[in-house]
């Protein structure tokens, strides 16, 4: 993973219902109705990254997140 990298949240963080995100999950990305696909800023501690997504910055482990650009 570096900075500029393309990334989507795994649904993994949320409750997943029929593979569409419950309406009842209060996470970050389902709260605000996010796409889930963001842009890498920054490292930061703890194999964690600062990424900017279409509802704003959000800080993830790279666990957490699926490189989509190749």
């Amino acid at each position: 993973m570096k900075i500029g990298d393309l990334v989507k949240v795994l649904g993994s963080r949320c409750l997943p219902h029929s593979n569409v995100f419950a309406a009842s999950c209060d996470c970050f990305f389902c709260s605000s109705g996010s796409n889930r696909i963001g842009v890498v800023l920054a490292p930061t501690e703890f194999n964690k990254w600062y990424v900017m997504f279409d509802v704003g910055e959000w800080e993830l482990f790279e666990k957490e997140m699926e490189l989509i650009n190749d």
